[in-house]
């Protein structure tokens, strides 16, 4: 495709310097000075003299013009000369005004040669793009082929532990136990357990197609997630009162920006209404809660007494800042930063600095932290609880969760070569190389013998 692209691209400009040189400009220029003085040139004279012009400059400054007397350039030499002078004193303005002329005329022109060429050649570029995209294809499902030999089985694991998650969210809802015995509590947690169900469950897509570096970004949303969960559960049912009512805080503030954008240019008399009932019942979220509501993580704020709570604030609250550097590494792949940029790796085979990157290089993080995340989560949540059945079945997710990470870090190991048996194969290799070389040795001993 870039060949063709470049092809045409050289066609236009050898075609525009042709149409702009010199060469093709004077003939134009004489017949229309020939024009403005009235005079009738026949085309061999606008030639012959476009030629003496054209040798004059480039030689020795004098116009060798040869043409039979009477011409239409004079009866005699004397006249002859004379309009030829006259000539050339115009020729230089009326040059410029035909290469402007000229020049427009491309200016139209090209958008259209442009398209007509599109229409040639788009049936051979829709092939050569079909051709890519089947290549392309092949590659994914090769790619796909590898996670699938190398995490598969991980991936699996960690779809069946949201399922296990889920069920039991709804065992915790329907028993009411622990932080789920407050009725905003409840609600809020129930609607976060449902949302990281929803996310895993995107991470094991990600993960399966070989995209690591989206999996790892959806997992950041997923830690978010279990941190606000997990300081709920920790305060008072008023905060998670004030989380759930913060929604017209977040409604409003994306309002605002719409209209400050610029993006939100028509009237529209009901978002007018619904901006204005916004504002109301956020000012009365204020005047209940206190100033600080209206700010970011305000909900979070109120309760912990401060003017202004960030989420990092929140993650060392519940004991989650060992995630710190998961969390600050899953950033670089939501935002457009150089780390992102030069170390992208999982949607082509690829080399970083020099050595070869497998294509299904990374799709274990986002597994492995996600599978902590959520073991975590749900022993935060059973801290309360008195439920022989939330425990156990707390049991069975950490349990299934270490079974995810130790599948995980086998399969590391295999990749690695730091498992016994490849451990065994390296030393029975290196051994059989030795006793080789002592067998050469002795073989050259002998022959120097």
């Amino acid at each position: 495709m870039m060949k063709k692209a470049i092809g045409i691209q050289n066609a236009l400009e050898r075609t525009i310097a042709e149409y702009t040189s010199i060469q093709k400009l004077l003939p134009s220029a004489i017949r229309k000075v020939a024009k403005n003085r009235d005079l009738v040139l026949s085309e061999l004279e606008v030639q012959r003299l476009s030629a003496a012009i054209l040798n004059a400059e480039g030689g020795s400054g004098s116009i060798q013009l040869d043409l039979d007397i009477p011409c239409g350039l004079g009866r005699t030499e004397e006249e002859l000369h004379a309009t030829v002078q006259a000539f050339v004193k115009d020729l230089g303005g009326v040059v410029r005004e035909t290469l402007e002329e000229v020049t427009q005329a491309i200016s139209k022109a090209v958008p259209e040669a442009v398209g007509a060429a599109a229409d040639v050649i788009v049936d051979h570029l829709l092939q050569s793009v079909r051709e890519n995209a089947a290549q392309l294809r092949t590659a994914q499902a090769n790619r796909v082929q590898s996670v699938q030999r190398m995490w598969g089985v991980a991936l699996d694991e960690l779809d069946f532990l949201r399922h296990l998650v889920l069920e039991w969210g709804h065992e915790a809802f329907e028993l009411r136990s622990g932080p789920y015995a407050s009725p905003n509590t409840a609600f809020a947690l129930s609607r976060l357990l449902t949302r990281t169900y929803d996310v895993v469950g995107e991470i094991v897509v990600l993960g399966r197609n070989g995209y690591a570096d989206g999996a790892l970004a959806r997992w950041r949303s997923l830690h978010e997630l279990c941190v606000i969960a997990m300081f709920l559960a920790k305060q008072s049912d008023q905060c998670a009162l004030m989380y759930l009512s913060h929604h017209r805080v977040e409604e409003l503030k994306l309002f605002d920006v719409d209209r400050s954008s610029g993006t939100a240019n028509v009237k529209d008399i009901h978002s007018d209404r619904r901006i204005g009932r916004l504002r109301r019942e956020k000012a009365a979220l204020v005047a209940r809660f206190g100033k600080a509501f209206a700010g970011d993580y305000g909900w979070a704020s109120v309760e912990l007494g401060g003017a202004r709570t960030t989420f990092r604030d929140l993650e060392s609250h519940v004991g989650l800042h060992l995630l710190r550097r998961g969390y600050q590494r899953a950033n670089s792949t939501v935002h457009g930063g150089a780390l992102a940029t030069l170390t992208r790796v999982s949607l082509s085979d690829s080399t970083i600095d020099g050595a070869a990157v497998p294509p299904a290089y990374g799709c274990e993080i986002a597994a492995n932290y996600a599978a902590s995340s959520l073991s975590m989560l749900v022993a935060e949540l059973c801290m309360e609880t008195e439920s022989a059945d939330l425990l156990t079945m707390s049991a069975v997710v950490h349990k299934h969760a270490m079974r995810i990470r130790e599948s995980i870090a086998d399969t590391q190991k295999k990749l690695a070569g730091n498992t016994p048996r490849s451990k065994i194969l390296t030393r029975k290799a290196a051994g059989s190389r030795k006793r080789i070389k002592v067998r050469r040795t002795s073989l050259k001993m002998r022959d120097g013998g």
